[in-house]
């Protein structure tokens, strides 16, 4: 029963992860950036210096638009200077949107400012794929920022300092930049885009993961930093936002540094991993004031909303001296203010101050109400300004008191006043003569292609800090476009809901209203539980009846320990999905009470509507998440099945008395790694406090489903792969043969007879592919050492059905001819009652010929019984599971071959410029696998019992220190290699001693 029980539920691991994978691709929200068009022929003038023959495949471009060919060494530049660093297989192209809009803004710009654009060629390296690029690229950007300085430095001696915007691996090579201090007081700013900053999308070697740690232990003691902790709350707080460890010392301080993500298209880094707690500003782009959106990882650098909000900035960060040049300005107060009005929140640049009404009121229309919910529309717009008056003794009883105005476009105008008023002698009414704006209330929504300007007040809060008001003022100005007014007000505990997160298997929808009243605009919801960023709840707001309107539902969502992940929905009548999805970027901090500061859900919507809100665990969702927050730890878990798997194998070859290892299978139907998986995370309890352990342990304690899933979808992919390479082995054994051709570009016949060598001298096998990994790159040699390895199994597979097939031919011909014997011998008998003397002497030869058979029968099934396992390739279940774990071993190493690849056709070669991490681990498996191979493994023997143990140590090791750092699975699978390759070495010795 409990075999059965686990196997349901590793199919439905395997189900969930599957319905993951299709919610991502195909349920994702559509693009609706706009794209970026250039204004002229977009020309990139390579920038030339000294330092560049260092690094003669990288080059550093300015860029410019027209059909005339400019040399940039000539120009006397005057403009303030950003640099472009493109990510992973980015390229330096990809300069062109934001470089475009600048220069268009530069030429309109009446101040005369204007930004000159540099962009790095970077070859379209897989940096996030082989981490040896990183050094390199970072050494480049040094000497690109000197470069660039020296261009200025040609007219009145201008200091510049630089910008630096790198998208995805990009920002991170611009981060790296700061560990230099002759480079980092050269830059002012750093704007990441989409960048993993402080950790990988997948740590594939020791060279990405030393990169990033150098850089995070550098910064922690020079750069002012954010770590969230119990008491952090950035929707109640906005201090919170900004990063608050600061020091004197710290000599990077000076740095703005702001992060942006993609939000929920962006399916190559995840939302979780674009801050850093270094950033200064963290902003995902679906909140970034007039962006509202999500873009997914190539449109982020060419859509036309982000595009043009961040030259804002950069124009707005920007001064101009008496010499007309153009710098960007040192003082980070400043940068800072303006990164905030830019990418969080608008502000009122001015400082507030009474200002007078009378002397601009002329025919204004004045009018005071008292009504919880009011709603004043103005279809043609205004011709005389409206001032909307509300008396704050009536509303002091209410808590909230919602306030919005429709198309209102400008954000520098203040609509919303704190007065007294006076009695008006022309009218007998009331007015204020004067007031002071609150504009610090105002924010902005987004709906369609416009935005909701509105407001949240606290009439108790005003009275007690103003004393002297009377009145909250609403100011309309004339306008020629439909406008409209709606106020909401409220007692604080009327429009506030408490939520619980539902369990997993919780698939019931919940009623949280029934229905609203007429006039409701703002709702908050208050969710407890979400701690992790895999569990995902979806509201539905469901409208029941409209009034001449349109369904419409925004939604904003703040998780009150993850600054700048603010994110903003918009569902309207025509929306594909009508749910509002609700999870966590990334896990809360330890001990953090999600009672005291849970995650807020704020509903803005149509006051002419009722409608009835519900909500649950969303199924597609959670799956979706956990697809993309946890995929990379399927190598891990996929390595540790098939130790797993080998450790049955070799348990039961030892022990059995007949063996079913003939076929390549067997084994891997198992479910009791499980078992290992629920110790393993008991035991990664037990080792965190343990100070002389490596420290490096995955420190993660998700919930416990994550790892049971992951694992259940590892046990499938292991069985599909194994019964994929029974097939081919079966049936398509020359598909491999012939790209293996391809790739060595050898003939037939001299691959023919590179296989007998390696198949009569084994050692040649170890020989061969370790020259071919020194002479190219660890990732070749293990590549083509995995397919001639398949080879040589697929060999000795033909050559097993071939004598399998002559001996059921045989078989089945000597059960047809003794039928045929006894039936003929049959007739005889019948047809003859005295035979001949010639007679009994062929009934004697024939008696003697079924004597004959039936010996030969007795000994051909003694002979299978005497066989009690299979050695050397022919133990096929042993050699897939083998060939399996130096695939994985080959596809972590992908990266590396595919940057020896492109270095060997740019013409330079990867050894002289860049290291091989898993160079060492792949020797010691390539030698291994060689022994192996000579010795004839596998060999009944009692040391394999040793081996099982070291198959369980490494279990535990990929489940406790590979899952994020995949890396470290070549040197796992090498030493599992080295102890079978030992253990067949000390039992060749150990028999010979016997001899």
């Amino acid at each position: 029963m409990f075999k059965n029980a686990f196997i349901l539920i590793i199919v439905a691991s395997f189900g969930c992860f599957l319905y993951g994978i299709r919610h991502i691709y195909l349920e994702v929200e559509d693009n609706a950036c706009r794209m970026t068009y250039m204004f002229g022929v977009p020309q990139f003038s390579q920038v030339e210096f000294e330092d560049n023959k260092l690094y003669p495949h990288y080059g550093l471009y300015y860029y410019y638009e027209g059909k005339i060919l400019q040399n940039v060494n000539n120009l006397k530049l005057t403009g303030a200077p950003v640099i472009f660093i493109p990510g992973n297989a980015g390229s330096y192209k990809q300069v062109r949107s934001l470089a475009s809009v600048a220069l268009r803004k530069g030429m309109d710009n009446e101040r005369g400012i204007h930004l000159d654009y540099f962009t790095v060629n970077f070859e379209e390296q897989l940096s996030a794929l082989y981490g040896g690029y990183l050094e390199n690229q970072k050494k480049f950007l040094h000497y690109a920022i000197l470069a660039v300085r020296r261009l200025y430095a040609k007219k009145y001696n201008v200091d510049k300092s630089v910008i630096l915007i790198g998208h995805s691996m990009g920002g991170k090579v611009a981060e790296s930049a700061l560990q230099d201090p002759e480079i980092s007081k050269y830059i002012n700013t750093v704007l990441y885009i989409s960048t993993p900053i402080d950790k990988p999308v997948v740590y594939f070697d020791s060279k990405l993961d030393k990169f990033y740690a150098t850089s995070t232990n550098y910064l922690y003691n020079k750069h002012a930093s954010h770590i969230p902790n119990r008491e952090t709350n950035v929707c109640t707080n906005f201090q919170d936002k900004i990063p608050h460890r600061t020091n004197e010392s710290m000599i990077l301080d000076n740095v703005l540094m702001i992060s942006m993500g993609g939000g929920n298209r962006d399916l190559l880094v995840r939302d979780g991993l674009t801050i850093s707690q270094f950033s200064d500003i963290h902003a995902m782009t679906s909140s970034i004031p007039n962006v509202w959106l999500s873009c997914d990882h190539l449109s982020i650098v060419w859509c036309l909303q982000l595009v043009t909000v961040i030259n804002r900035f950069l124009f707005g960060i920007t001064v101009i001296d008496d010499y007309r040049n153009v710098y960007f300005s040192n003082d980070k107060l400043y940068r800072t203010r303006a990164a905030i009005n830019y990418f969080v929140k608008p502000l009122n640049k001015r400082k507030p101050s009474e200002i007078e009404f009378t002397k601009s009121t002329g025919d204004s229309i004045w009018q005071e109400d008292s009504k919880i919910a009011f709603r004043k529309s103005f279809k043609y717009g205004l011709r005389t300004e409206y001032n909307h008056m509300m008396p704050v003794s009536k509303y002091k009883d209410f808590k909230k008191v919602y306030i919005e105005i429709d198309s209102f476009e400008d954000f520098e105008d203040d609509w919303i006043y704190g007065c007294a008023a006076v009695a008006n002698a022309v009218n007998g009414g009331i007015t204020c003569e004067q007031g002071l704006p609150i504009s610090h209330y105002v924010q902005n929504i987004p709906s369609n292609d416009r935005y909701r300007s509105i407001a949240l007040l606290d009439f108790q809060h005003l009275i007690n800090y103003y004393p002297d008001w009377s009145h909250v003022l609403v100011r309309l100005k004339t306008t020629s476009k439909a406008t409209s007014l709606k106020i909401d007000a409220y007692r604080k505990d009327e429009r506030r809901y408490q939520v619980k997160s539902p369990r997993l298997f919780s698939f019931k929808p919940k009623v949280l209203v029934n229905e609203t009243t007429l006039g409701t605009i703002h709702s908050e919801i208050l969710i407890e539980g979400l701690e992790e960023p895999f569990p995902t709840l979806q509201f539905k707001v469901e409208p029941l009846a409209c009034a001449n309107d349109d369904y419409e539902v925004n939604a904003k969502i703040c998780v009150p320990w993850a600054r700048g992940y603010d994110r903003h929905v918009h569902r309207k009548h025509d929306s594909k999905d009508k749910h509002i999805y609700v999870n966590a970027p990334f896990s809360a901090p330890s001990g953090y009470n999600t009672t005291e500061n849970p995650i807020t859900l704020e509903l803005y919507l149509n006051p002419a509507c009722r409608y009835r809100i519900s909500y649950e665990l969303s199924v597609a969702g959670t799956s979706s998440k956990i697809v993309q927050e946890f995929y990379h730890w399927l190598p891990a878990h996929l390595t540790a099945v098939l130790f797993w798997v080998l450790r049955n194998q070799i348990v039961k070859f030892q022990n059995s008395e007949k063996t079913i290892f003939i076929k390549p299978y067997a084994g891997f139907f198992q479910c009791k790694s499980l078992y290992i998986v629920t110790a393993c995370r008991l035991l990664k309890k037990m080792l965190m406090p343990m100070k002389f352990l490596p420290i490096t342990t995955d420190a993660t304690n998700y919930s416990f489903y994550v790892s049971i899933i992951i694992h259940g979808t590892a046990i499938v992919l292991s069985i599909i792969a194994v019964f994929a390479i029974w097939t081919v082995l079966t049936f398509h054994g020359n598909i491999l043969y012939k790209i293996a051709l391809k790739m060595t570009r050898i003939s037939s016949a001299s691959s023919e007879v590179l296989l007998k060598i390696m198949s009569t001298l084994p050692l040649s096998f170890g020989a061969l592919f370790i020259s071919i990994s020194m002479a190219t790159c660890s990732g070749i040699g293990l590549l083509l050492a995995t397919i001639f390895y398949f080879l040589m199994i697929s060999n000795a597979y033909k050559d097993y059905l071939e004598d399998w097939a002559k001996d059921k031919a045989k078989g089945i011909f000597k059960t047809i001819s003794k039928k045929f014997k006894e039936r003929n011998k049959k007739k005889s008998d019948e047809t003859a009652l005295v035979p001949s003397n010639a007679e009994v002497s062929t009934n004697n030869e024939d008696n003697e010929e079924d004597n004959q058979e039936e010996n030969d029968n007795e000994n051909d099934v003694q002979n299978a019984e005497s066989v009690e396992y299979f050695e050397g390739l022919e133990n096929f279940a042993f050699h897939i599971a083998m060939l399996l774990l130096l695939g994985i071993m080959a596809m972590l190493n992908f990266g590396l071959g595919i940057a020896w690849i492109k270095s060997h056709y740019h013409g330079h070669h990867l050894n002289e410029h860049l290291p091989d991490p898993s160079l060492w681990p792949s020797i010691i498996t390539l030698s291994s696998l060689s022994l192996l191979l000579q010795a004839g493994a596998p060999h009944k023997s009692s040391g394999y019992n040793y081996v099982a143990i070291v198959l369980y140590m490494c279990f535990c090791c990929c489940i406790l220190y590979c899952q994020e750092h995949i890396y470290r699975l070549n040197y796992l699978i090498a030493a599992v290699y080295l102890s079978v390759a030992l253990q067949e070495v000390l039992h060749y010795i150990q028999r010979r001693r016997s001899h």
